[in-house]
């Protein structure tokens, strides 16, 4: 007898994934954050460019239950290969340096300063700005400083200070070479809630201006027998900026603590249970899961849940 199996569920059997991605570490915004997306059960990924201000301890503590991912240590971009710039040895000073030079971090070998008007923009910010052989020894780094905060092979993501650079390749190849399992993009299209078929350019679905329209659209997705992706961001001080925080409230409210409907998680976890699902070995006999995790499959239309390692024999 030839049996029909859907092995398209996550976790309670629910085909929609709810997931989170806040950049950058603002403390206090980001408790903020947590004190509302945690007792709603919606978990996520904090992306760090460096643990300052808590110890160890304090650390671990705030962010427990979250994903932690590689965000570079001075936020820096990376100089556009087609430019020339003009470097200074003048001291760094956000007052008085010349807006037209680079000038040279004080506390960061190998970083400088940059202004908006370098590029003939009307606004003037400084910001960070790198080569590209310090852009990847500063991945590397922060690799280290947060591993040894919370756990060694605790941090597999990363995520683009300022999004996609100039010079990506090389990035990219490093950072497949040091074994992360995903690189997040800037802001991806409304118009598909797929799970990301490139997870070296992954991308966010709503920011916090967009936050409820687009959740909306997505609790409102008819079943097409495949697995959803919803993930919104990008900072927590966004939500302070804009004032913000009853609306994130809302989305806690009308979509927290839904997992007859969503399945809450981590990037990380998200990604490993669908390679979890796609290595499911399938015959007319059994259903053999390889994978480390328990698996969601229906078999005519019956919900089943294959353990670890488990062969499942059909009769």
């Amino acid at each position: 007898m030839k049996h029909t199996v859907d092995k398209y569920y996550f976790p309670g059997f629910v085909r929609k994934a709810v997931t989170f991605t806040i950049d950058d570490g603002n403390i206090e915004n980001d408790r903020k954050f947590i004190d509302i997306v945690r007792p709603a059960g919606i978990r996520g990924t904090f992306n760090l460019c460096a643990p300052e201000r808590l110890s160890p301890e304090e650390y671990r503590a705030f962010y427990e239950g979250f994903e932690i991912a590689n965000h570079v240590k001075h936020h820096p971009a990376i100089f556009n290969p087609a430019r020339e710039y003009i470097r200074s040895n003048v001291p760094f000073d956000r007052e008085t340096s010349d807006v037209m030079l680079l000038h040279p971090h004080p506390e960061a070998d190998g970083v400088w300063f940059i202004n908006d008007l370098y590029y003939g923009r009307e606004s003037s910010f400084w910001y960070r700005i790198a080569d590209v052989d310090t852009y990847v020894r500063l991945i590397d780094e922060t690799h280290t400083e947060l591993e040894n905060v919370f756990g060694e092979g605790s941090v597999r993501s990363f995520v683009w200070p300022f999004g996609k650079q100039k010079d990506f390749e090389k990035v990219l190849a490093h950072v497949r070479e040091k074994g992360y399992y995903a690189a997040r993009g800037a802001g991806r299209s409304i118009d598909s809630f797929d799970m990301p078929s490139d997870r070296m350019d992954w991308r966010y679905c709503a920011s916090d201006s967009s936050l409820l329209a687009k959740m909306e659209r997505f609790a409102a997705l008819p079943d097409d027998g495949t697995l959803k992706f919803f993930s919104f961001g990008v900072h927590s001080i966004d939500y302070e900026r804009a004032g913000r925080w009853g609306e994130l409230l809302v989305f806690a409210e009308q979509y927290g603590n839904r997992r007859e409907d969503f399945y809450y998680a981590t990037v990380g976890e998200i990604f490993a249970y669908e390679d979890a699902i796609n290595a499911l070995q399938v015959t007319d006999e059994a259903i053999v899961n390889v994978s480390n995790l328990p698996l969601y499959v229906k078999i005519d239309g019956n919900p089943v849940i294959i353990t670890a390692g488990e062969t499942l024999r059909l009769k």
